[in-house]
């Protein structure tokens, strides 16, 4: 195979992730649409029931772009306060890792399995087959991954990759690495997966590997900030605070990254796993911070001209129905 036909199956290969990936949680998706905005309001009563709501329907739906911009939707309408909505906010990066887990479970195995295995569920007669689509592209996420390091294996060598690898392993370069592929395809949990087959192949370290999951958080939030423009000042409030948190948890962590892969390698001797440890603990101390600095962080929102103008609108259209 040359390289032309290296390249042409790595782009099938990762279009067949992300499909697999969209095509799950549209189907999860499908489940609750109906119950959603229920279950919002029944979960956000309690003081931290929007963080693990956030992590929860992150990890579950494998898309922490849909649940983010889905919020700033939800806060435009007023279903979500400016506190409940940070709160999911801080719980998506926590589920956003669950994408890194699974990907770290490559095997040629489990993909076919659930291939297999959501066929034969959508077979059955009754209530249950509707559980076999979900079934099927879960399995057809694992498919993926084993594709894509099949398809990468004969390019693994290659001067332009290996010089683009040696440019990531600064840590600077690996960031905006993550940002922009992020950016570019929408969807972090790609990056992650892409990250974690060139672990696998020993064609990327875990040092160089950590700041591109990191920086994929912040290129992650730009759907939700394109959705907002079109929406109410709460929700660009809503999503300029996402990407802030984002970007500051860039910052935080920056000078732990060495830390961050000593703990990973402490955790496990398998490089995809070393990358989600390092990723899961990366997001959850980011998100735990801002958790405990919530209060301070609203009051200074709310000196924000958007949340004025938020109020403002929501007084008024109350007085439209008195």
């Amino acid at each position: 195979m040359d390289k032309f036909q290296s390249i042409i199956a790595i782009i099938a290969a990762i279009t067949l992730f992300i499909y697999g990936l969209q095509s799950f949680s549209k189907e999860i998706e499908s489940f609750g649409r109906d119950k959603l905005g229920h279950w919002i309001s029944k979960v956000t009563r309690f003081p931290l029931g929007g963080f693990f709501l956030g992590a929860v329907v992150t990890s579950i739906i494998q898309s922490s772009t849909l649940v983010s911009s889905l919020t700033v939707s939800l806060a435009s309408t007023g279903v979500l306060s400016l506190r409940d909505s940070l709160l999911i906010v801080l719980g998506t990066n926590i589920g956003n890792t669950s994408t890194a887990w699974i990907a770290s479970f490559q095997s040629s195995f489990l993909g076919p399995f659930f291939l297999v295995l959501g066929t034969l569920i959508s077979m059955i007669p009754g209530k249950i087959s509707i559980a076999g689509k979900p079934v099927f592209y879960f399995g057809f996420i694992f498919f993926s991954l084993w594709y894509i390091g099949q398809a990468m294996e004969p390019i693994k060598t290659d001067p332009v990759l290996a010089e683009l690898l040696v440019k990531a392993q600064h840590p600077l370069m690996g960031i905006l690495y993550g940002i922009i592929i992020t950016v570019i395809i929408q969807s972090s949990s790609v990056v992650v997966g892409l990250v974690i087959v060139l672990m696998g192949q020993g064609t990327l370290s875990l040092e160089t590997a950590i700041p591109i999951v990191v920086g994929a958080n912040i290129g992650t939030t730009s759907t939700a900030l394109l959705v907002s423009l079109r929406l109410k000042p709460m929700s660009r409030l809503v999503a300029m605070s996402a990407s802030t948190f984002n970007l500051l948890g860039v910052l935080i962590t920056y000078p732990f990254f060495g830390l961050l892969a000593g703990i990973a390698r402490h955790f496990t001797h398998d490089p995809a796993i070393q990358v989600a440890a390092a990723f899961t603990i990366s997001n959850t101390y980011v998100s735990v911070f801002f958790l405990v600095f919530l209060r301070p962080t609203l009051k200074l929102l709310q000196q924000h001209r958007w949340y004025k103008q938020s109020m403002v609108r929501s007084e008024a259209d109350k007085k439209l129905f008195i």
